[in-house]
């Protein structure tokens, strides 16, 4: 190969990697809005059920949480 097609080669390795980036950037800030909605949903429904006891989402959603995937480590 020539010089010429190769620098062209690493031109566009080069390219395609900026474009990647890019791409990775710009997508991590949007977010899944229906499963922000859900998650939501599920709070609000938490918060009717708790209404007028003296406990806090933190607890509640430790609790859930716990049950789910096993004790946290905090």
């Amino acid at each position: 190969m020539s010089m010429e097609v190769e620098k062209t080669l690493k031109d566009v390795d080069r390219i395609g990697l900026i474009q990647r980036r890019f791409e990775l950037i710009t997508v991590a800030r949007y977010r899944d809005k229906s499963r922000m909605r859900k998650a939501s949903a599920a709070i609000d429904k938490i918060r009717k059920r708790t209404k007028g006891k003296d406990i806090s989402m933190t607890e509640i959603v430790r609790k859930w949480r716990d049950t789910r995937y096993g004790p946290s480590s905090s």
